[in-house]
């Protein structure tokens, strides 16, 4: 009683607004992305500014109740929300300043991807971030930030300048470096919700004003293991421009599972094809289908989400009024890998994807490539990544070739056996393919499952974030099953 007292006298001293468990949109906001998570948090706070965030905070030590922040909702693990605690949802937060010479753009904490790019077109500059429209620019840079950038800018927390978050006490502090520079260190890279709420962020800027050109490359299913293979190397191989991710993914049952490369060049659309020759003379192989598109920068993540949907359609479903970009169950493992994998390990992965293929379970006849796929994503990561040194940030994995992911997918509506055959099938492949894995892991698709994981995620560099925690968050304010622990 005296908590739900308390949120009622928050409301009526926070410029934004508190959503409560009786509000007809309750149901609404307490969802996030991720659909294997439901959850019912003791109200989701709208915040219209910092001053807002700090009562929460207040409140939420008055009443000794955990806060966790929420901008897109996209943690893998469901770590922006949780049962019986106050949601500090930042999306509102969403002012986007260029500054007057154009080297630097100052985010509120709300910004996500596609709307932050189509902010900075007109400039023709942009912040070297995902391709994932509606995935918060905040979660995206704590997780450290790969996008089809990458490899020519680096991610997206190496661009990150200064921040503004306030502590687990309530005062709102500047970081950069020459203010705050230990948190500063630890906001790029560091994982979310461990040091504080972030308000706002400035970036540096990136010229975007080239022609990009966005290829889907299509091979035989029956070439499947030779197309990683030659991937792996082609990908490095090729200039920084070029940026691609290699998908082996199941499909309905009368499709049979699909190999595919995406790719996006920027430049001279002219070169696209020679390098697509490059990569089919390696596979020794011609792709079943080729598609390519030149268009401008600001429209590739449309391309890759939201081909055919109007602006307000691009959201997720359930999220937001009008959404349309479907809204499923997840689960995903890990591995950031410094080499190529050796052909076993390859073999071991087409053969999974085949499996799951013929298992009407995880690949029924209604088939939806949106809710009932299981993928293997490979994201080229070298290049610019690779520039910065492992202890310039707290992102660890300065030596990666690639990520690559284990995904499965499944209804929100799914039964119990569905939900446990989706993540057996992950967790059987990731324990698998167990000799060829670095042990490394990425922190964007954070695993409530994954063991060892600070020192996966955090390598090296784990003894001084947890310093940093125990000098700015002692009593362990912000935490959370996978949250940095003080020192």
């Amino acid at each position: 009683m005296a908590r739900a007292d308390g949120l009622r006298k928050l409301a009526e001293v926070v410029q934004g607004r508190v959503v409560f468990p009786s509000d007809l949109d309750y149901d609404r906001e307490r969802l996030i992305w991720n659909a294997r998570f439901e959850t019912r948090p003791l109200g989701v706070v709208k915040v219209a500014s910092s001053e807002d965030v700090r009562r929460v905070i207040g409140f939420a030590r008055q009443h000794d109740v955990r806060v966790v922040a929420r901008n897109g909702g996209h943690s893998f693990g469901g770590y922006s929300t949780g049962d019986g605690v106050i949601v500090v949802d930042v999306s509102r937060l969403t002012d986007v300043e260029v500054s007057e010479d154009r080297s630097r753009v100052h985010l509120g904490a709300g910004a996500t991807v596609l709307p932050t790019y189509q902010a900075l077109w007109p400039h023709k500059l942009a912040i070297t971030a995902g391709t994932c429209p509606t995935v918060g620019i905040t979660g995206l840079t704590a997780g450290g930030g790969l996008g089809v950038l990458g490899r020519l800018y680096g991610l997206t927390c190496d661009s990150l300048t200064h921040v503004e978050i306030v502590d687990a006490d309530g005062e709102l502090l500047h970081a950069g470096e020459d203010r705050n520079p230990d948190l500063f260190w630890a906001l790029r890279g560091g994982g979310g919700g461990n040091f504080g709420v972030v308000v706002s962020q400035t970036f540096r800027l990136v010229p975007v004003d080239m022609p990009f050109t966005h290829s889907t490359i299509a091979f035989p299913w029956q070439r499947a293991a030779r197309v990683v293979t030659a991937w792996q190397e082609w990908a490095h191989g090729v200039p920084g421009e070029l940026w691609s991710a290699l998908m082996l993914e199941t499909q309905a049952p009368e499709a049979g599972p699909s190999a595919l490369i995406e790719a996006v060049y920027a430049g001279d659309p002219a070169r696209v094809g020679g390098f697509v020759d490059e990569l089919a003379a390696a596979v020794g192989t011609a792709p079943s289908e080729v598609k390519s598109s030149t268009s401008e920068f600001v429209t590739v993540p449309t391309d890759f989400y939201c081909k055919g949907l109007r602006p307000e359609e691009c959201h997720t479903e359930d999220l937001f009024p009008g959404g349309k970009l479907p809204r499923s169950a997840y689960y995903a493992k890990s591995d950031i890998a410094t080499g190529p994998w050796p052909s076993a390990g390859i073999e071991a992965l087409v053969a999974a994807v085949e499996e799951r293929q013929r298992d009407p379970l995880l690949t029924p006849t209604d088939f939806d490539p949106h809710t009932d796929a299981g993928k293997i994503l490979i994201e080229i990561a070298d290049g610019a990544v690779g520039s910065v040194a492992t202890d310039a940030t707290a992102f660890p994995h300065r030596d990666a070739l690639f990520v690559l992911q284990i995904a499965s997918r499944w209804r929100k509506t799914g039964s119990q056996e569905v939900a446990a055959a989706n993540m057996s099938w992950a967790g059987e492949l990731y324990s698998e393919v167990e000799p060829y894995r670095s042990g490394s892991a990425y922190l964007g698709y954070i695993d409530p499952e994954l063991e060892d994981w600070e020192q996966a995620y955090y390598g090296a560099n784990l003894a001084r974030l947890r310093q940093i925690k125990a000098q700015y968050d002692p009593d362990n304010f912000f935490r959370f099953a996978r949250s940095i622990p003080p020192a």
